[in-house]
């Protein structure tokens, strides 16, 4: 009997050591992915930023495009008046 009692309690020593050593074995990972996890979260932000600039671009590049639509509408009626004065003007003069 007192040997099976000593089996029995260095078997529980034994897996004590393993469950503690399985414990840190636990810790040094969770440690690793908060690492992993704040990593992540910080090439998020950067991501939100570089996607928020982009719009702001886009925005941007929006507004020039209808400012020089607008312009060239402009241009357009500036042109058609100049192409009617001369052809007033040769028609007036050719006849």
């Amino acid at each position: 009997m007192p040997g099976e009692i000593e089996s029995r309690v260095n078997f529980i020593i034994e897996q004590q050591a393993q469950f503690a050593a399985d414990i840190q074995i636990l810790k040094e990972r969770q440690a690793e992915n908060a690492r992993q996890i704040e990593a992540n979260a910080e090439r998020i932000r950067q991501l939100i930023d570089a996607c928020m600039s982009l719009a702001r671009h886009g925005e941007e590049t929006d507004r020039r495009i209808r400012e020089l639509a607008e312009s060239g509408a402009h241009t357009d009626r500036r042109l058609d008046a100049l192409i009617d004065t001369v052809d007033k003007l040769v028609r007036r003069n050719g006849s």
